[in-house]
């Protein structure tokens, strides 16, 4: 069942950031007070200079007197401005900080959840908003800072230019709000259009940035040139770019109709506030020096007020992103996690049992392992074959605990996986996955899966000796510490499909582990390749358990026990020679995938 969303209130979040902040740079929060002080009193000493220098030229002050009222508020300004800058650069900087401890809460939550939440579509999602939110300066997260210190300021300026008009006339004030209020929810009406239309230009976006991404990778550019798919891909381009601008086009025809209502309500409301101020000085109840001071406390007060509900917007947009991040890292963990029980002497292999195990995919329809029941004893050598789709991945995937079942029971020496730490689980197993990942660093640290500094050389040479690869290691210029991937590394290396499989058996070997699963990891390699491999595989393993997934069958034959699967169930199971001698459905396809071969080599023979 999809995870809820959290509803946190704008109150709970912010505090939850203030903690936050409190907890890893207080001096973040002083700024940012400091900053609120500040832009609040700027605006209040300029608005009250003009009348201190009007008032001491009518009241015939001493030039000396003059000069000291004026410099003070000056000298006041010019400090307050350069301190204002300076503290907007340390923010700036305690920002990124603060962003990078909450990247750091996401990258931790990715690489530490639950594997079921990774295949979790929702998680996902909230895995990629949460990165966003908190990646750059101009991320929600930065923004918080940014708006809040934005918010307090406006409201403390707003709160002391209230105070002032509050004293000429309560009626000017409610005019203002109200005019103010009126060009709010004018802009409020953009607001709501970009929401209701912010699915469509996201559609738009995300394919020029699809097509960006890939006209520039690697990967594409054979297809690319060779299928001549440049007219193509610009066609597309074009297309969404020609959306684009439609959707900016109306976008700035709504804007531009708001602003000129908004410019409207500003002009009354100035008109209206101006005359009146001066129809004051007209009676003689007004001087001059209060005509300038509440003409630009006035002015100040809309522009308060109208920020105030702006930010009032901007908060309701980061409270909703806020709640989707604390979502994301207060997702719920399945697994047990060192409350679980552990494995003694986990570097033996030990009975591996399913019960009744069925697995069915959130959204899915059918079950892709359906009252499947199967013991692997220690030591010995299993093959998982069948057709694609049968729910040989899957089953992998419940087996060494990355998946609980939907139903039924996985037990690991009589235990179940709910019951058992999952991390001492997953030492349990090395994995070599049809879909592996290798990442850009030296031969030795991919083997090691470790910094260089904590390799075991020795042990990462025995793995490569062990695997096929030491001759091609020791051919290359810097040997171990040679780097994978030419994308990366100028002087990197690329290693063919045979050589990648030989690496990926020396990491699984140097893990150690007393249980081997290899998911399908030559799929990619020719027949002969792909027994070579399987074969170099069994003689490094007879210490350990073993389960080869495979959908060539000829390639399992050295097993002790296969089972084929053909919609999560299992249909038949032996060695290879009674299964065959079943003239069944591995019998079938056995002598299907014979044929062809035979057929293959027959052809290749009068042709030579």
């Amino acid at each position: 069942m999809e995870e809820k969303d959290k509803e946190y209130s704008i109150l709970q979040n912010f505090g939850y950031c203030i903690k936050a902040t409190i907890q890893n740079y207080p001096k973040l929060l002083v700024l940012c007070v400091s900053l609120i002080v500040i832009n609040a009193a700027i605006p209040v000493i300029t608005a009250f200079l003009p009348k201190v220098v009007i008032d001491e030229i009518v009241n015939q002050k001493p030039l000396e007197h003059l000069m000291f009222a004026t410099g003070l508020f000056l000298g006041t300004i010019i400090i307050m401005t350069s301190l204002q800058k300076y503290i907007d650069r340390l923010i700036y900087w305690h920002k990124y900080k603060m962003n990078t401890y909450f990247l750091k809460m996401v990258t931790n939550k990715s690489l530490r959840t639950d594997y079921c939440n990774q295949e979790d579509e929702h998680f996902r999602n909230l895995q990629s908003e949460s990165f966003a939110s908190c990646n750059g300066n101009f991320s929600y997260y930065a923004r918080i800072y940014d708006t809040s210190v934005g918010f307090m300021a406006n409201l403390l300026g707003f709160v002391t230019f209230f105070y002032v008009l509050i004293r000429l006339n309560i009626i000017i004030v409610f005019f203002l709000v109200i005019s103010t209020l009126a060009s709010y929810f004018m802009n409020k009406r953009i607001i709501k259009w970009e929401k209701v239309n912010n699915e469509e230009k996201i559609s738009y976006t995300q394919k020029l940035q699809y097509i960006t991404k890939v006209s520039g990778e690697i990967k594409a550019a054979k297809d690319i040139r060779l299928y001549n798919m440049i007219a193509w891909l610009n066609s597309v381009y074009r297309v969404n770019m020609e959306g684009v601008n439609s959707w900016y086009k109306k976008y700035a025809s709504k804007i531009f109709k708001v602003s000129i209502c908004d410019c409207s309500f500003s002009l009354v409301r100035e008109g209206v506030t101006y005359f009146y101020l001066l129809y004051l000085v007209l009676q003689g109840t007004l001087t001059v020096a209060d005509f300038v001071l509440y003409f630009n406390v006035i002015v100040g007060f809309s522009a308060w007020l109208n920020s105030l509900l702006g930010q009032v917007n901007t908060i309701n947009r980061l409270n909703v992103s806020i709640n989707r991040f604390r979502t994301f890292v207060e997702y719920p963990e399945k697994y047990c996690r060192n409350s679980g029980e552990k494995i003694h002497d986990f570097l033996k292999p030990r009975t591996i049992e399913l019960k009744n195990v069925s697995y069915q995919y959130s959204g899915e329809d059918s079950k892709v392992i359906d009252d499947l029941s199967l013991t692997i004893n220690p030591g010995q050598h299993l093959a998982v074959v069948g057709l694609n789709g049968a729910g040989k991945t899957t089953l992998v995937k419940l087996i060494c605990g990355l998946i609980d079942p939907t139903e039924g029971q996985v037990l690991y020496d009589g235990k179940d996986l709910k019951v058992l730490d999952r991390d001492e689980v997953y030492k349990a197993f090395g994995v070599v996955f049809q879909q592996y990942s290798i990442l850009p660093v030296t031969i030795a640290e991919i083997v090691a899966e470790n910094i260089r500094e904590n390799v075991n050389v020795d042990r990462v040479k025995k793995c490569l000796e062990q695997a096929g690869l030491m001759e091609k290691i020791n051919s290359l210029k810097y040997g171990l510490d040679t780097k994978y991937d030419k994308t990366m590394w100028e002087d990197g290396i690329d290693l063919s499909g045979g050589e990648k499989q030989k690496l990926l058996l020396a990491r699984a070997l140097y893990k150690n582990s007393p249980i081997v699963i290899l998911d399908e990891p030559t799929a990619a390699l020719d027949p002969i390749s792909e027994q070579n491999m399987y074969e170099l595989y069994n003689g490094v393993m007879d210490s350990k358990s073993s389960i080869f997934i495979s959908h060539r069958l000829a390639s399992t034959r050295f097993c002790s026990h296969i089972i084929l699967l053909e919609n999560g169930k299992i249909i038949e199971c032996g060695t290879h020679d009674e299964l065959l001698s079943l003239h069944g459905k591995y019998y079938e396809l056995f002598e299907t995938q014979a044929k062809h071969y035979r057929e293959k080599k027959v052809d290749e023979y009068e042709h030579s």
